[in-house]
């Protein structure tokens, strides 16, 4: 792994592909140089009525030539207003197996998972009140991302997801989710899309998606602010708050370098997750 890790650290650092920390980047783009050649991301999504932002990430290529398999690794947005045709689509079509939230308490408490028969659910909080309670804008988000790498109680979880990712049976999907499917879920995908060998420009385009996933719930909260005579800046927060930029991305893949020396390093040591188990999770989930 350590050729892709040296590839994912240089992508995840060079002024081509992600912007440095502290660059004025556009929220809603997903067209920066680097990333317009890849496939488009939207084939991954599944339609549900009544959630969004929902994507398998199977079909992902690896750099050694195998493919990410499908229904296997879901990722989403909050689960609580599902059909009963969603739940369908997830238990006869995807086999969900776990449902993994990782969310807050208050969040889980005022939109609540709707329960699926026969699939387990997990509430494991990434945040605490003393790394989520901040003011937003793009450089703290900067600094928040890289509570995923310092927090104990960030990597606590993205190890229990890494753990249910091990104790899966084959045949099983599992889904892993927060409010809007992009920070805490983003950078969940992006550690277990690298742990596969999935290369960085992949993974980046999958991370960035979410703005494109996300335009409906975004253009609806403007419009209603606009509505309500918003001031400008309340539309900029709006903005910033409902998108993702890479910038985000690469500060907490930075800090996972400064504290572990690669990202490599921050799974084996920070997450716990031995050689071995991510041997074993590329068995499990590449063909």
């Amino acid at each position: 792994m350590k050729e892709q890790d040296e590839s994912f650290a240089a992508s995840a650092l060079s002024e081509g592909s992600i912007p440095a920390a502290g660059e004025d980047t556009n929220t809603f783009s997903v067209s920066q140089p680097a990333l317009r050649a890849l496939k488009n991301v939207k084939e991954h999504e599944i339609h549900l009525q009544g959630a969004f932002n929902v994507r398998d990430m199977g079909g992902y290529p690896t750099k050694d030539g195998l493919v990410v398999r499908s229904h296997l690794l879901l990722r989403s947005a909050r689960l609580n207003a599902l059909t009963q045709s969603d739940i369908d689509t997830l238990v006869n079509t995807y086999h969900l197996a776990l449902d993994f939230d990782l969310r807050r308490p208050e969040e889980v408490n005022e939109r609540p998972d709707i329960s699926i028969p026969g699939v387990q659910y997990i509430d494991d909080s990434v945040d605490t009140r003393e790394t989520y309670y901040y003011h937003i804008n793009p450089e703290n988000n900067r600094k928040h991302y890289r509570t995923y790498a310092t927090s104990k109680q960030a990597r606590k979880v993205y190890h229990d997801l890494f753990t249910a990712l091990l104790e899966n049976s084959s045949e099983k999907s599992i889904l892993w989710h927060c409010t809007s499917g992009k920070d805490r879920t983003g950078v969940a995908a992006a550690l277990i899309l690298y742990t596969l060998g999935v290369e960085a420009r992949t993974i980046f385009k999958d991370y960035l998606a979410s703005n494109d996933f996300l335009k409906q719930q975004i253009n609806q909260r403007i419009a209603g602010l606009k509505a309500k005579g918003a001031t400008r800046s309340e539309i900029k927060f709006a903005k910033i708050d409902g998108g993702v930029d890479l910038s985000y991305l690469k500060a907490a893949i930075d800090q996972m370098r400064q504290d572990y020396g690669s990202v490599t390093g921050f799974i084996t040591d920070g997450l716990h997750i031995t050689k071995e188990q991510q041997a074993q999770l590329r068995e499990m989930y590449l063909e």
